[in-house]
């Protein structure tokens, strides 16, 4: 670790053994585990581990930050937490994931300066280390919310902001493969905020379409497509026109935009959904605030047509001032849309 790490000795000169024991205990690289040993290098957080385990594991973010902008006391402060981590491997891992990244990731665009190496953008953060990063959001999140519920109490603010959190560091991700790697839980953890709902209050969804990540954008990537219609909609690609491209195997969709209007265009629909409307669920659409969703209701969006004859649909989903013409735009409502779910009325 760099020097602002390392513990206020001033003001524990009469600890000092013991602050240089924990100092060494930090620092030490991971002792190898059967996981490691196999170049499994991700943390694991066992939730069911006692309710002290999720109090320190929630306390390692405010802890590593405390550090990053050496607050004075900060060490005496999160003396009980030291301990912990001297202890647990897993928030010992966790820590030194979070010391090195969760500086870059204060908000989008923004960076927290670390000693000696200046101001860096999330964009020049290692892959791996923005993956890391997101994953241990995420099982944070997920982390508040089982104590939250374990103890009866409301703790959803805090963990609907670091799932935000979690979706805004991925978009700094451009190696568009490792997106999926970073928030591979996320529409999981998202939707224990719905916590236990009656039965039928959400149907099982006829079709459930995810983004072909980084496929949509101007003149990026290549898309496989099928069907008589092929040679239309690789015009219709070659145009240009950005879009975030859908696939529930073997169908396809995409979303577009045409002025602040989103639209969601489906294609091939079974026989039995022609002539119908459909509800669309996009269970990550309340987490962020930007898209005006129609209805008011993002897991309820009613179409605005029936799903025509040959089984093609167009509806606008809602309203945004985001662009999906620029690519941080583009990226966050790609993460937004990592599930569109489908069924009829």
């Amino acid at each position: 670790m760099s020097d602002h790490k390392q513990f206020d000795s001033s003001s524990m000169s009469e600890h000092a053994k013991l602050a240089r024991w924990l100092q060494h205990v930090l620092t030490s690289p991971i002792p190898e585990t059967s996981s490691t040993a196999t170049g499994d290098t991700s943390p694991t957080v066992s939730l069911e581990d006692s309710t002290d385990h999720l109090h320190f594991y929630q306390q390692i973010p405010d802890f590593a930050m405390a550090l990053l902008r050496k607050e004075p006391q900060a060490t005496l402060r999160y003396a009980p937490l030291l301990y912990h981590l001297a202890s647990c491997l897993s928030c010992h891992t966790a820590y030194l994931e979070i010391y090195d990244a969760l500086g870059y990731a204060l908000t989008a665009g923004e960076s927290v300066p670390l000693v000696n190496q200046g101001s860096r953008p999330l964009a020049t953060i290692p892959t791996n280390t923005l993956v890391n990063l997101c994953q241990m959001l995420i099982s944070q999140a997920e982390a508040v919310l089982r104590q939250a519920r374990h103890e009866h109490t409301d703790n959803d603010a805090l963990a609907r902001s670091l799932l935000q959190l979690a979706m805004r560091v991925s978009t700094h991700i451009h190696q568009s493969s490792m997106r999926p790697k970073a928030l591979k839980e996320l529409v999981r953890v998202a939707t224990l905020f719905d916590g236990p709902h009656s039965p039928g209050e959400y149907p099982a969804a006829t079709h459930a379409y995810t983004p072909l990540v980084g496929a949509g954008g101007p003149r990026r990537g290549k898309v496989v497509r099928r069907g008589a219609d092929t040679a239309a909609r690789s015009s219709r690609k070659a145009s240009g026109e950005p879009a975030i491209y859908l696939q529930a195997h073997p169908l396809e969709g995409r979303i577009t935009q045409h002025g602040d209007a989103l639209h969601l265009h489906l294609e091939d629909l079974e026989a039995s959904l022609r002539g119908q409307y459909l509800i669309i669920s996009v269970p990550l659409g309340s987490l962020l605030e930007p898209v005006r969703w129609l209805g008011g209701n993002p897991r309820a969006i009613r179409s605005e047509a029936q799903v025509a004859a040959d089984g093609t649909l167009t509806t606008t989903l809602g309203h945004t001032d985001l662009q999906l013409s620029n690519t941080d735009d583009r990226n966050l409502l790609e993460v937004l849309f990592s599930l569109v779910e489908v069924r009829s009325v």
